[in-house]
């Protein structure tokens, strides 16, 4: 079974993903903090920090050659997209939107139907990004920071 925490990871790389196939990162670069909430009872809202610009656009469409995007739309006001992902050991789609609310803030939902180990899970989630400021924390940005070593405590 998935972890919240996995589910929002990956929410939240599909969500980029939309926005991403605009070339460009469509609003303010540097770090954003995402605060993530699954409709799972007893689910906890998470809180992540991302590192967005251009080039972290660019990884996401080249990093995940797994999943198939699918009706694309996308406006200055923010898009949607279908994703149908398949692994050795899981299989998701889902529905995703973004909205782009200024500059400095964007709001992400989803559903997703995944397959995995043979269980099937249903779950939908939301995020509220907010730009902090134009300078990217290595250590703690989840597309900056070194996977091979634990984040920095939570503060």
């Amino acid at each position: 079974m998935t972890s919240p925490k996995t589910l929002a990871l990956f929410t939240l790389f599909l969500a980029s993903l939309a926005c991403s196939a605009q070339q460009k990162f469509p609003l303010r670069p540097g770090e954003w903090t995402a605060s993530i909430t699954s409709q799972v009872a007893g689910a906890q809202p998470i809180t992540m920090l991302y590192c967005m610009n251009d080039e972290t656009w660019q990884k996401a469409i080249s990093g995940n050659a797994s999943c198939a995007m699918k009706n694309l739309i996308l406006t200055p006001m923010g898009g949607s997209y279908s994703v149908d992902c398949s692994s050795s050991a899981a299989h998701m789609t889902g529905d995703f939107k973004v909205v782009f609310d200024g500059m400095t803030h964007m709001t992400s939902s989803g559903s997703i139907n995944m397959t995995m180990n043979g269980n099937a899970i249903h779950k939908s989630s939301t995020a509220d990004f907010h730009w902090k400021g134009p300078t990217c924390n290595p250590a703690a940005d989840i597309n900056l920071r070194n996977h091979n070593v634990p984040p920095p405590p939570h503060q």
